[in-house]
């Protein structure tokens, strides 16, 4: 059986060598399709990836700011784009006596970084209470207490100072005593000051932030607690004030996000439609080529199953092949293309190699053999069921 399986193997190889161009046709169109499959699948994966990962990494299952900032506050965690925006510290005193609640912390950002000579350029001002952090410090090796003029700076900002260990903010010189390991936040991009510092930056720096004022607060509820439940008991508290969750954060990238598969889904149907019309034309001429050499095989012994193994183990060889190029060439393009598009480049990095990603791989691969064999069954199935004589009258 071996034997034989193994030589039905080789037959088909064989024809498909001998058909080298019109079989490298078909190989081409199942390399888009499984392509342009293997790219939709990695991309929706990435990106969702680093939506939850982004969530994730802050530590806390509830994020509150002014109702108008909401927008802004996704945009400085999702894509390190520097904002500011305020709210009165009272509603943190009150949210974080809440039953409900385990810990909670609040940030405070002010006016971008300016540039200039020996300046931090290009990253958010964030002050911080030390007492109640439990957002930047757990992302920082044995971070010691923060003093009078001293900062935590985030991981793009510390790759950007270089050896300066004391730069300028805001015209005074600071020393960098800690830095974050990269989060693929917002906090990437920032420096982290006391919030007792606050007073020596000079009132034109500070912008728009008054004294009594936070920015965001981040909270995490106690293990066991209802999350929607601890958000409607806050809304009914401070219905003026916008709450982000750990489903919600992203909302609007989601959206664009399924928006773009749609598109995706059409143009790969589409594709795959033409796929497999290509592969029943071109199967159904080579069936009509070959229904004199399939006549022979079959008066010499050979069982319809055999003509139906060999000629789909063609379909298959070339939706194999084909589906495997397909595959490095989606991978290809997510690694090259990635970071031209706004919605990963502003995220973090496209991580290939994950168990999930290579099940997706494996998806895109099996889908490219299929439509090989879907749209070689029926043309073979005819040519099978061909009576020996009537297959060897026919004329050449």
């Amino acid at each position: 059986m071996n034997t034989e399986r193994l030589s039905l193997v080789k037959l088909s190889w064989n024809s498909v060598v001998r058909k080298l161009f019109r079989n490298g046709v078909l190989l081409l169109a199942v390399f888009i399709l499984v392509s342009l499959l293997v790219f939709a699948l990695l991309f929706n994966h990435a990106v969702q990836s680093d939506l939850e990962g982004a969530t994730r990494k802050l530590g806390a299952d509830i994020v509150m700011v002014p109702v108008e900032a909401m927008d802004p506050a996704e945009e400085f965690i999702l894509e390190s784009k520097e904002k500011t925006f305020y709210m009165d510290a009272a509603v943190f005193d009150s949210v974080s006596k809440m039953d409900d609640v385990d810990a909670a912390t609040y940030q405070i950002y002010l006016n971008t970084l300016a540039s200039g000579c020996c300046s931090i350029v290009d990253g958010q001002v964030v002050a911080i209470d030390q007492k109640t952090d439990f957002v930047v410090r757990s992302w920082m090796k044995d971070p010691k207490p923060l003093g009078p003029s001293e900062v935590y700076v985030g991981s793009y900002v510390y790759e950007y100072l270089g050896l300066i260990s004391t730069p300028s903010l805001f015209g005074h010189k600071v020393k960098v005593v800690g830095h974050l390991q990269p989060t693929g936040t917002g906090l990437d991009h920032a420096l982290f000051m006391r919030e007792e510092d606050l007073p020596l930056v000079a009132k034109d720096a500070r912008g728009k932030y008054k004294e009594g004022e936070i920015s965001i607060i981040f909270l995490k509820i106690k293990e066991g607690r209802d999350l929607d439940e601890v958000v409607r008991q806050i809304q009914s508290l401070h219905p003026t004030i916008g709450i982000l969750t750990r489903g919600t954060i992203g909302t609007g990238i989601r959206d664009i996000l399924a928006d773009i598969m749609q598109i995706f889904q059409v143009t790969i149907f589409c594709s795959g439609i033409l796929a497999i019309l290509l592969v029943w034309s071109t199967f159904t001429a080579l069936t009509n080529e070959r229904r004199r050499e399939v006549g022979i095989l079959r008066a010499i012994g050979a069982r319809r199953s055999h003509i139906i193994a060999m000629y789909l183990g063609e379909a298959g060889i070339i939706g194999g092949v084909g589906s495997f190029l397909g595959v490095g060439g989606g991978a290809l393009m997510l690694h090259q293309l990635g970071q031209r598009f706004h919605l990963l480049s502003r995220l973090a990095s496209v991580e290939l190699l994950t168990p999930s990603s290579l099940q997706y791989c494996l998806l895109g691969w099996l889908c490219g053999v299929i439509v090989c064999l879907v749209g070689a069954w029926l043309p073979v199935l005819r040519l099978a069921n061909l009576e020996p004589l009537d297959a060897i009258k026919v004329e050449l």
